[in-house]
């Protein structure tokens, strides 16, 4: 009976261990400095692609792709705002169903290293913490009783999805990042408070997730002290980021110093293949497919190292989804970046091969470096359909100032003394504020605005019509000004440009939205989020041609004829706003400064037959058509 109980006890131990359940017996681990698949050395060829920039029904095209470059494994960011825009309000289905974009990976042969945050920067949205937390009174990024009271809200909804989806478990994830770039804005090494919130995050995801998973932080290898606790500590390894370079070998060595003796798996886990492109930029960030060959190759060939390029695939920030950089000092402190995500990776926004600054087809240039170490990559999947569908009349108008209390979703009074409540406080996380005057002054005014205080450019309006030219943030400074005759009609309204994603005003709670000081005799403040069919519902007329300065919602129909097929609508002849389609926002436009100048409509967003296309011009513009095209375009 003895030797029954013995073997009912080992048989109990053996099912309580991930790695030799029945069914599995599958593991990734690290041994002797090296990734170990199944028991045999393994190298990560990874690629970034996020899912919450590409619509679902590309996924799987996207990730086809990815392997055809010759990785075996993808890299994504899980962003918070996109799953909780509303306090405890959680949101994982449709293009949301981050779980399902894992199985498509699995499906196409692909491993995954998941980026679970909370903080993820990705040129995304306020580097993707909810706009809400600004509301809260908490410190983000550091170890806050509040702040963390919120992270563990959103990690029980979010973890437990990858239980079953670790390699371990059947599935196909190896490594789980935690946060992202500390040592950027943190740190570990000298205030205790950064090092206990970095174990919080570990001690909170080995909860759900349990040990049977590598666990990783990134930094320059410069900041690996500041980002990681774990000297020395084989429960999380810490990896490396940075751009191409003829070599790899210096960054690894201190990697490995850094990391627990054999447990230093050569891992750079962004290798900047391209980079980001900022509204005003003269051009978009490139690089020679020269460039890109030579560095991708050098690592190729540096032994044992495994690699994620960023990106492999960009894709767009839809929406309100793009963020904005503080870039200071040695640049702005505020940049927004375009709605583009391309980042002239290897697979550009619509799946196509990007091109260098040579000409030189830059896919084919990182296939060939890697195929040349690692031997040839699978076929690469037809390329998508593009068409151009030639001119779309924009035939109705209504002024966003004739409808705002269709448009409205808040209206406040203004305090006489004080601060100015933010967007954030009056609930609202994205779009505009219109503040106004219930009385006109009969004295004339002069409106001061600076960098601290206008977030983040402003269109001042007397009697209904624009007053000069828009202010922007950055071209404030510490002053600018707008004077205003008495006895007007004044209006302001303020966008909201995307929260900072980079840099320590982004977590030091610096960047709300909105008119954050008084400014002339304003005392009220409307809320404008231009919800998709608040903007679809308004009272369009027939355009009667008649030129105005004031923002102005544009509308017409795009047919199709057959099976939709991907395209751009080219915004020129406008200057500033949004584009509509079919009720979902492609994302913002900036015509008259660029270097973007076309939105991207992929087919699975357009219809056979008509599709609604709405576009507000922010300076009234009013261009009798747009014009489809078959490719983004891109100043030059």
């Amino acid at each position: 009976m003895l030797v029954f109980w013995f073997a009912f006890v080992s048989l109990r131990r053996a099912l309580a261990t991930p790695s030799l359940r029945l069914g599995h017996g599958r593991q990734f681990t690290i041994e002797d400095d090296r990734f170990v698949k199944d028991g045999a050395p393994f190298v990560l060829r990874s690629g970034s692609v996020h899912y919450s920039r590409v619509p679902r029904a590309y996924w799987r095209d996207r990730l086809l792709r990815v392997r055809a470059l010759g990785l075996n494994a993808v890299t994504t960011y899980v962003p918070w705002n996109l799953h909780e825009t509303e306090p405890n309000a959680f949101d994982f289905a449709g293009a949301k169903h981050v779980g399902a974009f894992l199985d498509e990976a699995k499906d196409a042969g692909l491993l995954a290293i998941l980026r679970v945050g909370p903080y993820m920067c990705g040129e995304w949205e306020f580097g993707g913490f909810p706009a809400w937390l600004l509301r809260e009174n908490a410190t983000l990024r550091t170890y806050d009783p509040a702040y963390l009271s919120y992270v563990d809200r959103y990690w029980r909804q979010l973890l437990p999805q990858f239980r079953n989806r670790l390699y371990s478990a059947g599935g196909n994830v190896v490594v789980i990042q935690l946060e992202n770039e500390f040592g950027d804005y943190g740190d570990c090494s000298k205030n205790e408070n950064d090092a206990r919130y970095m174990r919080h995050l570990y001690d909170l995801a080995t909860q759900y997730l349990g040990t049977d998973v590598i666990y990783s932080t990134v930094s320059p290898a410069r900041n690996l002290d500041k980002a990681s606790p774990w000297r020395n500590d084989s429960r999380v390894l810490a990896t490396v980021d940075g751009g191409l370079a003829g070599g790899y070998a210096a960054d690894f060595a201190l990697q490995k110093a850094f990391n627990a003796p054999g447990h230093s798996p050569k891992m750079w886990t962004e290798l900047w293949t391209g980079w980001y492109t900022h509204w005003v930029d003269a051009t978009a960030a490139n690089k020679t497919a020269e460039e890109y060959g030579a560095g991708v190759a050098a690592m190729a060939r540096e032994p044992n190292a495994s690699f994620s390029l960023y990106m492999a695939h960009g894709g767009t920030s839809y929406g309100y989804w793009s963020g904005a950089n503080d870039l200071a000092p040695g640049g702005p402190t505020f940049a927004a970046d375009v709605t583009s995500y391309d980042y002239n990776a290897p697979v550009g926004e619509a799946g196509d091969h990007t091109v260098g600054a040579d000409g030189g087809d830059t896919f084919a240039a990182i296939r060939d470096a890697i195929a040349a170490v690692y031997g040839a990559p699978p076929d690469e999947p037809p390329a998508v359909p593009k068409r151009t569908y030639g001119a779309v009349a924009l035939a109705e108008a209504a002024k966003l100032l004739d409808h705002v209390d269709a448009l409205a979703t808040c209206a406040e009074t203004l305090p006489s003394g004080g601060a100015w409540p933010s967007m954030e406080d009056l609930g609202q996380n994205y779009g505009f504020l219109l503040y106004s005057q219930a009385t006109p002054s009969p004295s004339p005014q002069t409106l001061a605005f600076d960098e601290e205080s206008l977030h983040d450019r402003v269109h001042v309006f007397v009697d209904g019509e624009l007053s000069g030219v828009p202010r922007f943030r950055p071209d404030c400074g510490a002053s600018c000004a707008v004077d205003v005759p008495g006895g007007s009609d004044l209006r302001l309204l303020v966008e909201n440009m995307g929260r900072i994603n980079y840099g320590a005003r982004a977590a030091e709670r610096r960047d709300r939205k909105g008119l954050l000081k008084r400014v002339g005799d304003l005392d009220r403040v409307t809320c404008l989020p231009l919800d998709p069919a608040a903007v679809a519902g308004l009272p369009f007329r027939p355009l009667d041609g008649a030129a105005t300065a004031s923002p102005v919602f544009l509308r017409g129909v795009l047919t199709i004829d057959g099976a939709p097929a991907d395209t751009y609508l080219d915004t020129r002849g406008l200057s500033k706003g949004i584009i509509w389609l079919n009720g979902r926002m492609l994302g913002r436009f900036w015509e008259t400064a660029g270097p973007q100048h076309a939105l991207y409509a992929p087919a699975p967003f357009l219809n056979s037959g008509k599709n609604d296309v709405i576009v507000l011009d922010l300076d009234g513009k009013q261009p009798p058509a747009l014009q489809s095209r078959a490719s983004q375009r891109w100043a030059s």
